[in-house]
């Protein structure tokens, strides 16, 4: 067993893992000791027994501590509400560091001592944090999780793990359910594990041994992002623009690390680099958290002053109504395709865009409507006339989290490649005035 402890963060996304592509040959002891602690690796349920014996006792908080979580939580009856309460608190008084010295990697630092210097790695974390719900009459388990990097080999019981977070059964109320905490984050939401460590397996560590279960998994209904956009034409072809992103989930992961991380003007510089225009000024930015829902939400808002959006071309003036979510097409392969093709996350993206341009110019053409259902995921997109004349541009693409044999390669690059040419498609306004 290679003492790597549990201890990272961040993820990689959107390719096969190299696992998958290559040969290789998994080892690992039936049975083992680790300075002076012996285990059996026969199965899933006698490595959580090993590391669930290995951390036992270490969860004895002082007195005065227990009696600050239980005045925190006096009065408050419901049990989830009781959990937030100390979430929050571990998160205002802790702070994250990496232990993985010799037996540190496995074995956590007592809850005591977290108390006393408010820091510890994943493990110290969440073992405190399970020692502070305890204090609070809420029973929770540590879970060895792999973060950060593909799912484990499920069929091969192994020491597979670099991570520990917390699950907490809620054991009251009509309808079974759990929270999943991160305790190594000062800024992390409430029962949300994103692409760090969602949709994965876990080793939860009980006083019977390890069992494996499922972290929380993040599909359409969690990841979308959904923009509505007002775009005010003049006659020269400039352009301002006044535009408002939800996102949710998964897709608001990118944009919460931006917001606790780097300053307003370095969040603007990062937001700039990803806008898929050639030339453009912000005249307002904005990034705050949404409105609170099962899952975190982000709201980005921007004001935009683009020069030369849709330049005249004689009296008729050309626009790519598709302002910010252009998808790109794919190479076609070249020789046999050995690889599947993975589709990591599922999302949903819808666009609404509304374009409003001066007296003296009319649509003369404009695109035909566009609708593609496949296996791979669906698109839609079509322009409208409102009734006070403003031009309403709709799209939405859906993407699921799947995977494909290789030999289907070619109908996703011709899906991908309908798509790539639909976000192109072109309104034309002709002037009117002499």
């Amino acid at each position: 067993m290679a003492g790597t402890g549990f201890g990272g963060r961040g993820r990689r996304a959107g390719c096969a893992p190299i696992r998958e592509l290559t040969p290789a040959v998994l080892t690992a002891p039936s049975s083992f000791e680790v300075q002076g602690h012996a285990g059996t690796l026969t199965s899933w349920q006698t490595l959580g027994q090993w590391t669930y014996d290995l951390n036992a006792g270490r969860d004895e908080l002082p007195a005065a501590l227990k009696s600050r979580v239980a005045a925190l939580v006096q009065g408050e009856t419901d049990e989830r509400a009781r959990i937030r309460k100390v979430y929050e608190f571990l998160q205002a008084n802790t702070r994250y560091v990496s232990i993985q010295l010799g037996i540190g990697g496995w074995q956590t630092f007592p809850a005591a001592s977290v108390a006393a210097n408010g820091y510890g790695d994943c493990k110290a974390l969440t073992n405190y944090c399970k020692a502070l719900l305890q204090a609070a009459n809420v029973t929770a388990y540590c879970a060895l999780v792999r973060a950060d990097e593909p799912d484990i080999h499920t069929e091969f019981p192994s020491t597979q793990f670099n991570h520990v977070v917390l699950c907490v059964p809620l054991t009251k109320g009509a309808k079974a359910d759990t929270v999943w905490l991160e305790c190594t984050s000062q800024t992390n939401a409430f029962n949300y594990m994103g692409s760090f460590t969602g949709n994965r397996h876990a080793l939860l560590l009980t006083p019977t041994g390890g069992k494996l279960v499922r972290t929380p998994r993040y599909g359409v209904a969690e990841n979308r992002q959904e923009r509505r956009a007002d775009v005010y034409l003049d006659a020269q072809g400039n352009a301002t623009a006044t535009i408002r992103t939800l996102r949710t989930g998964l897709e608001q992961d990118y944009s919460n690390a931006l917001l606790h991380n780097l300053s307003s003007a370095e969040q603007k510089n990062k937001v700039a680099d990803r806008l898929p225009l050639p030339s453009f000024t912000i005249t307002k930015f904005n990034l705050a958290p949404g409105v609170a829902t099962s899952v975190p939400t982000m709201v980005e808002t921007l004001g935009l002053s683009v020069p030369n959006l849709a330049p005249p071309s004689g009296k008729r003036v050309f626009l790519t109504p598709n302002l910010l979510s252009r998808t790109s097409s794919l190479p076609v392969a070249v020789g046999e395709r050995r690889a599947d093709i993975w589709l990591d996350n599922a999302f949903v993206h819808s666009d609404t865009i509304r374009i409003h341009v001066p007296a003296g110019m009319k649509p003369e053409s404009l695109p035909a409507p566009v609708k593609l259902t496949t296996a791979f995921g669906t698109y839609s997109s079509q322009v409208q006339t409102l009734p006070d004349g403003t031009l309403q541009y709709v799209r939405q693409l859906r993407m699921p989290q799947t995977r494909f044999a290789r030999t289907e390669y070619g109908a996703y690059v011709e899906f991908r490649r309908k798509i790539s040419a639909a976000d192109k498609n072109q309104l034309v306004f002709v002037k009117t005035e002499s």
